[in-house]
């Protein structure tokens, strides 16, 4: 259970050695026009262990967390359904990702997408610091 995180916004772990996670972690940055999400590179371990305690860095290299504002931690596809319950323009997609078969699909795509990513480095850019 997370316990390290500003009351309003939703802390958004995600592998910031991999260039695909960082360009989405951008292009959801740029959507989150009310400022309610908050980027951590969780390869940075004290990063993870601040706001995700007991979190593995192999747990982070298989999909990201997002951390709801009750603590708790939501995986993959279900992260990005949190997320699109505070950031407005996703709305449309919180909604239909959440119905019968949809949230299926969008768990299998997920999984498909993460395991073909690739990874270079660590994350270099603002976005990945845990203060963002």
């Amino acid at each position: 259970m997370a316990s390290a995180q500003s009351p309003s916004r939703l802390p958004v772990l995600f592998d910031g050695g991999c260039p695909l996670c960082r360009r989405t972690a951008r292009i959801l940055h740029a959507t989150d026009w009310m400022d309610r999400l908050q980027f951590v590179d969780a390869t940075n371990a004290e990063a993870r262990e601040f706001f995700a305690p007991g979190l593995s860095e192999a747990a982070v290299m298989v999909e990201m967390y997002v951390i709801d504002q009750r603590g708790r931690l939501h995986a993959g596809f279900e992260g990005y359904l949190q997320i699109a319950r505070v950031v407005p323009l996703m709305w449309p997609f919180g909604l239909i990702g959440r119905l019968p078969g949809f949230r299926q699909i969008g768990h299998a795509i997920y999984r498909t997408i993460a395991a073909n990513r690739v990874r270079r480095g660590r994350c270099t850019d603002d976005l990945c610091a845990p203060t963002r």
